[in-house]
């Protein structure tokens, strides 16, 4: 049956599970009660504190799952959440991937997890599609034992699992060998910006999930408007495909802050 709520009402949702990674990297379980495409997210709220922005690496069996890793206040706090605890939801927002052909699911550090849903999904609807994964070590790469099921190359900084390399040297080399429709990514900006890169030289189209800084999530306050183009990320991002991001001026440059500034690089 689905399941049909206005996406900007909060629904406060008892945490079902914790499932711990490691130290300061958490999945949360919460019974689902709206339906969300691979690639869409929600507004999380911790009551008393504040909401952010997260995609869900998972949905299956009545449940909706949101993987985090602790890195400020807000995820630092989440981190001491336990079962019974209720947070509210809000959701779903955005466009999330859209599925079409042979696809190269390409992930990097915590982007991997919202590939996770991607790829149950694919697997679900029977189409063909490869995953590539890169993080810094083999510790950050989440999920590894679900992702090996379909085969996933692995890149790792320091070598400890898979090839000792850039996620994006497996995928530009793996593009050599085979052919794509598209490429569908999700991690940090540079690792995007290569594989736009990559998908302009070979013809591919690509859908890139972007991050920036978000407050109403329904394109109303413009906090997450990226320059050149009016596209706000949480309304007609977060992914973007190929034609939309040709009209992104700020695709790779240093994210905007809460104020609207944005960061500048630093100087020596």
């Amino acid at each position: 049956m689905s399941l049909v709520m206005p996406s900007h009402e909060m629904r406060t949702l008892p945490v079902k599970q914790v499932v711990v990674h490691h130290d300061g990297l958490k999945s949360f379980v919460f019974p689902q009660t709206f339906d969300i495409e691979p690639g869409q997210f929600v507004m999380l709220w911790i009551p008393g504190l504040d909401e952010k922005p997260f995609s869900v690496s998972d949905v299956r069996d009545g449940q909706i799952e949101i993987t985090a890793k602790a890195v400020g206040p807000f995820s630092q706090a989440l981190m001491a959440c336990q079962p019974g605890d209720r947070l509210g939801l809000r959701g779903p927002f955005g466009r999330g991937f859209r599925p079409r052909g042979r696809g190269l699911v390409v992930g990097g550090g915590m982007g991997i997890a919202p590939l996770r849903y991607l790829a149950h999904r694919l697997e679900e609807e029977k189409a063909s599609f490869e995953v590539i994964l890169g993080a810094r070590t083999a510790r950050d790469i989440v999920f590894s034992g679900d992702f090996s099921r379909y085969g996933a190359q692995i890149a790792t900084d320091d070598g400890t699992l898979g090839k000792q390399c850039l996620v994006t040297t497996l995928a530009e080399r793996r593009c050599g060998e085979r052919a794509f429709d598209v490429i569908y990514g999700c991690g940090p900006e540079p690792m995007l910006v290569a594989l736009k890169k990559l998908a302009d030289r070979t013809g591919i189209d690509c859908q890139l999930s972007l991050e920036r800084h978000m407050k109403c999530g329904i394109g109303i306050c413009g906090s997450c408007c990226v320059d050149g183009s009016g596209i706000c990320i949480c309304r007609e991002g977060p992914v973007l495909d190929k034609a939309e991001l040709d009209r992104v001026a700020d695709f790779g440059l240093p994210h905007r802050d809460a104020t609207g500034a944005r960061k500048q690089p630093k100087t020596v």
